[in-house]
Formats: structure tokens, sequence, C-alpha cells
């Protein structure tokens, strides 16, 4: 098995050749211990775009834009108005456990689809900025890599907070993830799956974790031998 410094220049090398972390800054995101070691670049980076969907894709997006405000900036979030009549307003107290201070929150509502993007892309583009949340039900390509511009030229992370069945259509991403609760033995945990399933210069995983408020990080949860993620996964819908 190689070490861990052949990995590391593997996976150095790899990102060189298709062009992932050529362009991102030093600032990283941890998203705890297993998760960082997994990533190519140790953390998630900030001055890229990350997708994000699943039945807990809201509360993921508030976890990163959680993280991400541990260094100086803002949270931008846009929300779509049809969205949100289907999918409910932001919870303003609730993102208290993830770190989210309400002063440093600026919500952006938008009327339709296009006012997201227009916004998102202001946004990221502004060196006062940490991260921007964009609600959005799909995203072409040309209009992800102009998002993806933006947010190199301003250093901010981009969370596209996809509402909506995710397929496997070319993305701007760095990362993609979907996050869905994860059925336990024990009732009283809250456990999430996340599925990594598109990551630049690296492989997809899938972890079950659960939220730590007091490190606001993902802590590793044990998965019952008898009931692998894929039944959970199902289960979860």
């Amino acid at each position: 098995m190689a070490d861990a410094s052949t990995l590391a220049a593997l996976r150095a090398r790899i990102r060189s050749l298709d062009g992932s972390g050529a362009r991102f800054g030093a600032v990283r995101a941890s998203l705890g211990d297993a998760i960082d070691a997994h990533l190519p670049w140790g953390g998630l980076p900030r001055a890229t775009l990350h997708e994000i969907g699943g039945s807990l894709a809201s509360g993921l997006a508030a976890a990163l834009a959680g993280r991400f405000l541990r260094a100086a900036g803002t949270l931008v979030w846009c929300a779509d108005a049809a969205l949100t009549a289907r999918q409910g307003a932001l919870y303003g107290p609730g993102l208290a456990r993830f770190g989210i201070d309400p002063a440093r929150l600026v919500l952006v509502r938008c009327r339709r689809a296009g006012e997201v993007l227009w916004a998102a892309h202001e946004a990221l583009r502004s060196p006062a900025v940490a991260c921007v949340v964009a609600e959005i039900e799909g995203l072409d390509l040309l209009a992800g890599r102009r998002l993806q511009l933006a947010a190199e030229a301003g250093g901010a992370a981009g969370l596209l907070l996809r509402f909506g069945r995710a397929d496997a259509t070319p993305s701007a991403a760095v990362t993609r993830w979907r996050a869905a609760p994860f059925l336990g033995d024990d009732p009283g945990a809250r456990l999430w799956l996340l599925d990594l399933w598109r990551v630049k210069g690296g492989v997809p995983a899938s972890w079950v974790v659960q939220w730590d408020e007091k490190t606001l990080s993902f802590a590793a949860a044990r998965e019952p031998a008898d009931r692998p993620a894929a039944q959970h996964r199902r289960a979860a819908g």
C-alpha cells in the first residue's frame, strides 16, 4: 500500500491534469477528520462551487456555510420564491445549531430563477462574502461556469442548494453531495447519510455521520453491521 506522501503527490498530479484545485485558495472548511482525510484538498475549498441535493440538502448547506463562516465574511443566501413556497422558508433560529450568526447573514429573496443566478453571481464576486447559497432546481453548464469564475474572482464558496431530482448532467461544481436521514439502531440518534457522488480529483464515498453542535462538524457514527448503508439509503428515500 502506498504511503501518505505518495498518495498526496498522486492526488496533486491528478488535480493538475484535470484542472481541479489549481485555482483554489488556501482557505478550506473542515467537515470532520474522516471526510477531510478523503477529500483531495484536506477539507472543502473556498473559491469554488459545491452542489448539494437530497432530503436534508438545506441542513447540509447550512452546515457547510457555517464552516466557511469561521473565517471573516458574510453569508449570502439567495432564496427562490417559488421554491420557498414548496419547500418552506429559511428558519433563522435553526441556523444557530450550525454556527451561523444571524448578524452575518444576508437573505436575498428572489422572484424567479434568473434573479437567483444574478444575485449569486454578484455576491460571489464580492471579497466581503465568505459563502453564497443559491437555491436552484437545475443549472446548465454555462451558467455554472460563470458562477465558478465569480467564485474564483471573489474567493467565496458557492453552495448550489439543488431542489428536485439530482442527475449526472455535466456540472461546474467541484463536489456534488446528497444528504438524507439514516435509520440507525437508536431511534433517538439523528444520523445523516452523506453521499459524495462526484468529486474532481478524487473518488466518491459515503459516510454515516452525526452533527456535533459542540465542534460544529460531522462526527463519524458506527454503522450497524447487519444494516448496510445502501438499505438505509433506500429507506430514507
